[in-house]
């Protein structure tokens, strides 16, 4: 079994980042608790850089257990699951079999050590599932955690950065954590290789989280989607003992699969290639109107990725009407249609005139569409040379 390895201690050893026992211990009790179960509930937003699309809403829970405290030295075992949903409707996202798009952390087992003045975190856990199906064993080791008091609360902040090299390319992470006491809150932001779900590329992931003394205060939907998909998480792991059966089960060729629901229904590929096609051939005749229909109402155009995103139809941008009162001829054909999922690549040979002049520029590129349940385009992603394209006309 392999064991990924991240973090480590870099700080001098006199390093001062603002702990003693008095904040050792309260920053315990703000994290894991006191010995009962304590729980943190975070909401937010994955986005996608550069560009900042929102491509999910998150939703976290977390359930922490405070195992021993002596002296300088605590332990702590915790749980956690992380649930991707419409950014506009909520709902669960779901791959086409119908499994729910989740990351799991089955156990953690975390560690902290007072220095001097540094605290060290040690965490081992599970995660997953991968896009393989199966699950992972970490260990990671942080000594980049700071306190300080104001305003009678106390404030921590911790960051954690990682590298991993796996089948598909390095995944990598820059997370910083910060939380303040009275009450007890966390914020979350990581910037890093998207997860596989979304797509290739790297996003931004900001979170909220406010703690909960019973498993009872939390939002009711929240205790509806564990107690049907995922009872386990309404507690940390009971003990060790169980922690070693957690890694039987996760660890093995086959580990449970994540919660599953009805499929949703999807576009057939031969949909998704029919109104790709129609939206190249309205853009060759330059019929408006008809080109606009294909787009669902909120749906986004960058062209080029890396200028600031378009929303189709938006009248006080008219962003096609725009385009063909400035080019006489914007014909771009299909030379290669790649369809996948609800998304389809195509690669184009392109012919542009402007009104004004008379000569006529090939140029080349490849647009990404994806296609929401209706069939309509939801958003448009082309690559090609705008600079040089304008310059040469």
């Amino acid at each position: 079994m392999e064991i990924v390895s991240m973090g480590g201690e870099t700080a001098a050893l006199d390093a001062d980042h603002g702990f003693d026992p008095e904040t050792f211990k309260e920053f315990i009790s703000f994290d894991v608790g006191d010995g009962a179960p304590v729980y943190y509930h975070s909401v937010g937003k994955l986005y996608r850089q550069p560009g900042g699309e929102i491509i999910a809403g998150v939703e976290a829970l977390v359930s922490n257990r405070l195992v021993k405290i002596e002296g300088d030295k605590a332990e702590a075992i915790c749980r956690t699951i992380v649930i991707y949903r419409d950014p506009e409707t909520g709902e669960i996202l779901q791959e086409a079999d119908g499994r729910h798009i989740i990351r799991e952390y089955p156990y953690i087992i975390a560690r902290f050590e007072l220095k001097d003045r540094r605290l060290v975190i040690h965490t081992e856990g599970l995660s997953g599932p991968h896009q393989n199906g199966l699950y992972g064993l970490a260990k990671v080791s942080n000594d980049k955690v700071f306190a300080h008091r104001s305003g009678g609360r106390t404030f921590f902040y911790w960051t954690l950065y990682g590298e991993v090299e796996t089948p598909i390319g390095k995944v990598w992470f820059n997370e910083a954590y910060n939380g303040s006491t009275s009450p007890d809150v966390m914020v979350m932001n990581r910037y890093g290789t998207l997860p596989a779900f979304a797509g290739m590329g790297d996003g931004f992931m900001q979170t909220t989280a406010a703690r909960f003394d019973s498993y009872e205060e939390l939002p009711e939907h929240l205790r509806e989607y564990v107690a049907e998909h995922a009872p386990s998480h309404c507690a940390p792991p009971a003990d060790y003992e169980e922690i070693a059966k957690l890694k039987d089960e996760y660890l093995g060729e086959d580990p449970p699969e994540a919660p599953k629901s009805a499929a949703p229904e999807q576009v057939s590929k031969e949909q998704i290639a029919e109104v790709v096609g129609q939206y190249f051939s309205c853009l060759r005749q330059m019929e408006v109107d008809e080109l606009l229909e294909l787009f669902s109402e909120d749906a986004m155009s960058w062209d080029p990725v890396g200028t600031p995103p378009l929303r189709v139809r938006d009248k006080s941008t008219n962003y096609f009407r725009a385009l063909s009162n400035i080019f006489e001829k914007m014909a771009l054909t299909e030379d290669d249609i790649f369809v996948s999922g609800t998304e389809a690549a195509v690669r184009w040979t392109g012919v542009a005139k402007l009104r004004s002049k008379q000569q006529e520029i090939t140029f080349e590129g490849v647009s990404v569409f994806e296609i929401n349940p209706d069939g309509l385009i939801q958003s448009v992603r082309s690559y090609w040379d705008k600079h040089g394209l304008m310059s040469r006309l």
